[in-house]
């Protein structure tokens, strides 16, 4: 696309997984392994037919690396395994969130939200710092707001959780 990117605000694959969550987690309608399934191959179509979908030639590849339906197959395949063995509703929504998170790629917002909302997934590395400092779970205040407005304070720190983080403190 030679730069002719997009950054994904919102793709149907988000959808199919918010819904997955939410069948899982709330017991709204439809199955959650079945809206995980949906997700995964609605973010694979999503990648595969990107080039054609902006009138660029597809790029000469290795094809060791090119998709093809039989490796599509087997990847989702392999993710309902897991989803199938997991024993908890907790490792249901690992797996989940975490092919949310691969088809995030390009949108760091929602998978930081995501992440501060379910703690998921739970297999992500930290950074290498020893002592990082907490999770930020919400930013502090302009400093325009608490400098010019009274009724105005600025919050102690960014571990201070937004209204709708019902977690406890020290959750991620």
């Amino acid at each position: 696309g030679q730069g002719a990117g997009i950054q994904p605000i919102w793709q149907s694959a988000f959808t199919e997984f918010v819904k997955a969550e939410s069948a899982l987690k709330l017991g709204t309608a439809g199955t959650p392994r079945t809206l995980l399934e949906s997700g995964i191959r609605k973010s694979i179509a999503k990648v595969t037919t990107f080039s054609a979908s902006i009138g660029a030639a597809m790029p000469t590849t290795d094809t060791a690396f090119v998709t093809t339906p039989f490796r599509i197959n087997n990847y989702v395949n392999k993710v309902l395994a897991s989803y199938d063995a997991a024993t908890s509703d907790d490792e249901k929504m690992n797996i989940i969130m975490k092919e949310y998170y691969i088809a995030l790629w390009g949108n760091g917002i929602d998978a930081v939200n995501n992440y501060r909302r379910t703690g998921k997934p739970d297999n992500m590395q930290f950074t290498r710092t020893a002592a990082p400092g907490s999770f930020t779970r919400s930013m502090l205040y302009p400093a325009n707001l608490v400098n010019l407005n009274l009724n105005a304070s600025q919050k102690s720190g960014v571990d201070v959780q937004v209204f709708w983080d019902n977690n406890p403190p020290g959750f991620i």
